[in-house]
């Protein structure tokens, strides 16, 4: 068992060096979900998931089920999916629309926004003595919409989300992931889900900037076999992938140094190669597309005319501590939205949503929608790859004399800043371990705290 008063000596995040303990140990798994999922700012859905009053998701935070749901009035809220009676959940299914909830263990029935409205015999078996408004299912403590995206924290004294965030953390979420001056973004239906190997941080850490496994060794076989078949002139959605733009390209950092860490990878600044690229396949797919690429350009150059750094996109992404993002180089893919939801010191499960943007043409939105599922997907040819580095990290650290030995992070080290300024955050070289280094500060801070 590793305690908490040890953590500063075996996570050395200013030079990258990180024991295998913190993936591992189950002493330190279960503390963890106390300090930061129960105490932190979490993405639980998009308000696109729930338009209309009634309709609701069903997620987690942490490892607490929640209903996400739209009220009578309109307002959002975010309810403990547990029946106040004896604990069973009363939402079982991923969406819908609902005039309420009905416990299907003993009957008792909540509203939209989690009141009790009745319990079978309640006359008879509770002689009027039931106090309908102290049973109502739990609603989470702090809930926000932060253009579209939809955050909660269970900590009723958490900062506020803007505080969270922090101002260069919030500017690169308005605009580059949820499409802000693009006109927002729009859900496709359903969830994506499976389970995986590996603790909740591997494969946060690998979205929130790790490209070095990109082209050093996971995804080659994909890339050669995607370089293989275009010279032969195949060009189905996946093969045609605009997964690779020319240098230069950047690991970008929100809340740098202090505040919740935002990580990107692969971002595109004063570089016009994938605007290009998008413009040319575009003219394939005819004029609605071209003029789409055409508009969109200009208003990301009108969004930062004032800055010395034009930046065009990112590829992937995280958004402390488990909202991973991928797809976000090109209008032409769609957008990734990844939970990585703890399971145990040993798994976590992906839950996945997929966003396009809204005002784009339909011709534009097929085309990143299929790239979706043959791409970024468990079915798909990209995300099994990742799969399976993490089983076999599992099987090779799950004893613990292997925790010693630390794992290495310093990709980079002494080099972050080596990237334009003028953007906020910062912009270093790519492929990089900044962000991670940036994880695990951020990590202990919230792991220390009592």
């Amino acid at each position: 068992m590793t305690s908490v008063s040890e953590l500063r000596k075996i996570v050395d995040w200013q030079n990258g060096l990180v024991a295998p303990a913190v993936h591992f140990d189950e002493d330190l798994y279960r503390i963890e979900a106390d300090r930061v999922f129960n105490h932190s700012w979490l993405v639980v859905g998009h308000e696109d998931m729930v338009r209309k009053p009634g309709d609701y998701v069903t997620n987690y935070m942490g490892e607490v089920p929640v209903i996400v749901v739209r009220d009578a009035g309109g307002q959002i809220r975010v309810l403990v999916n547990r029946c106040a009676h004896r604990g069973n959940q009363v939402c079982l299914f991923d969406r819908g629309n609902v005039k309420g909830f009905t416990c299907s263990y003993h009957g008792w029935s909540y509203g939209l926004d989690g009141t009790l409205t009745g319990a079978p015999m309640e006359q008879m078996l509770y002689r009027g003595e039931l106090d309908k408004a102290a049973w109502g299912l739990e609603e989470v403590a702090n809930v926000a919409n932060f253009k579209g995206l939809l955050l909660a924290s269970l900590d009723p004294a958490a900062p506020a989300l803007e505080e969270w965030l922090g101002e260069d953390v919030r500017w690169w979420l308005e605009n580059f992931v949820l499409a802000g001056p693009l006109g927002g973004l729009e859900t496709l239906p359903g969830w994506h889900r499976y389970r995986s190997p590996g603790n909740w941080k591997l494969v946060s850490e690998n979205f929130i900037g790790d490209d070095y496994h990109v082209y050093s060794a996971t995804h080659v076989s994909w890339l050669g076999i995607q370089q293989e078949l275009m010279a032969e002139g195949v060009t189905i959605p996946i093969i045609t992938y605009p997964g690779y733009a020319e240098p230069p390209m950047y690991e970008g950092s929100g809340g740098y140094g202090q505040g919740c860490p935002f990580g990107m990878g692969m971002v595109l600044a004063d570089n016009d190669s994938m605007y290009n690229r998008d413009l040319a396949e575009a003219k394939e797919l005819g004029p609605e597309a071209v003029e789409w690429v055409e508009h969109r350009q200009r208003k990301l150059l009108e969004l930062v005319k004032d800055r010395d750094v034009k930046p065009y996109s990112f590829m992937n992404g995280l958004l402390f501590p488990n909202l991973g993002l991928m797809g976000f180089f090109s209008p032409m893919l769609g957008r990734h939205f990844q939970l990585f939801h703890p399971r145990g010191a040993l798994e976590h499960e992906c839950w996945q949503w997929t966003m396009v943007e809204r005002d784009a043409p339909q011709v534009i939105k097929d085309l990143a929608v299929q790239r979706v599922y043959q791409g970024q997907h468990m079915a798909g040819l990209i995300a099994p790859d990742d799969v399976e580095n993490f089983e076999r990290m599992v099987e090779a650290g799950r004893p613990e004399r292997n925790w010693e030995r630390p794992f290495h992070y310093g990709l980079q080290f002494g080099h972050e800043h080596e990237g334009p300024q003028g953007l906020p955050g910062n912009l270093g070289p790519n492929p990089s371990e900044a962000n991670q280094r940036q994880f695990y500060r951020f990590w202990l801070e919230l792991m220390e705290r009592s």
